[in-house]
């Protein structure tokens, strides 16, 4: 089954929320997407191209202040975003998910996890970083970066296409989503992908959300030659073999 051409057009949900959708069959694959990430990405994309051929039920988009969305960066919190899924998946969905949550979008798919466990059927992670703010962020700033959050209130975060304002009030609300806390309680099939050459989420924080899931058909596959992206066509026909079998 093939979806139509004039599906996956960017829609906007509250007219603030971009959202692209193949109607299809089977359970609703969601698109959770990175920090600083949009739903135009190879991943995701890849993604949609399998949909469209393969005639799956697909959605994706962009949180607050990514991508097409609205939104101002300073706004923005781990609980903005959790809302922007929330209401995708309320006002868009119905009936089963499968999740696919990317580095931060793995943060995103456990809070949903707790938040909805009666809609998710099933879900994979691609360098999952839950708690990533508190956990991976703050104990590894430099001595100017601390600084400069301790003295002005925030710092830049540099490695982007431009630089990405910091606030210690986006920390201070972050703590307050943590996952890695409590046990995860999911008992439905998880798949990790997590590259051991990743300099940004290391491959042990994928087994600390192993551990933290309750359910007993959790699975993480480690990448030897892989790094945070998982964006190499082989590692992405992986990603597209697990979302399959899980459907």
């Amino acid at each position: 089954m093939t979806a139509p051409a004039n599906q996956d057009q960017t829609r906007f949900l509250n007219d603030r929320i971009a959202c692209r959708r193949i109607k299809g069959d089977g359970p609703t694959v969601l698109w959770l997407g990175g920090f600083k990430s949009d739903m135009t990405g190879s991943k995701a994309q890849a993604l949609a191209d399998a949909a469209h051929t393969e005639g799956w039920d697909y959605l994706r988009f962009d949180y607050s202040a990514h991508g097409e969305s609205r939104g101002q960066w300073p706004d923005a919190r781990i609980g903005t975003w959790r809302q922007d899924v929330l209401e995708v998946v309320d006002q868009l969905t119905d009936g089963p998910l499968l999740l696919v949550g990317s580095s931060m979008g793995g943060w995103m798919a456990s809070l949903l996890m707790r938040d909805r466990p009666e809609r998710v059927k099933a879900a994979v992670m691609i360098a999952p970083a839950p708690d990533f703010a508190t956990e991976l962020m703050l104990p590894n700033l430099s001595p100017e970066d601390r600084r400069a959050l301790e003295t002005a209130g925030a710092f830049n975060l540099t490695g982007y296409e431009d630089d990405v304002l910091m606030s210690q009030a986006f920390f201070d609300e972050a703590a307050s989503h943590r996952v890695l806390i409590a046990p995860l309680r999911f008992d439905g099939p998880v798949r990790i992908l997590h590259g051991l050459k990743d300099e940004v989420v290391p491959w042990t924080h994928g087994v600390r959300l192993l551990e933290t899931l309750t359910g007993a058909d959790v699975r993480l596959t480690l990448i030897k030659d892989g790094d945070h992206r998982l964006s190499q066509p082989e590692q992405i026909r992986l990603l597209i073999d697990t979302v399959r079998s899980l459907r």
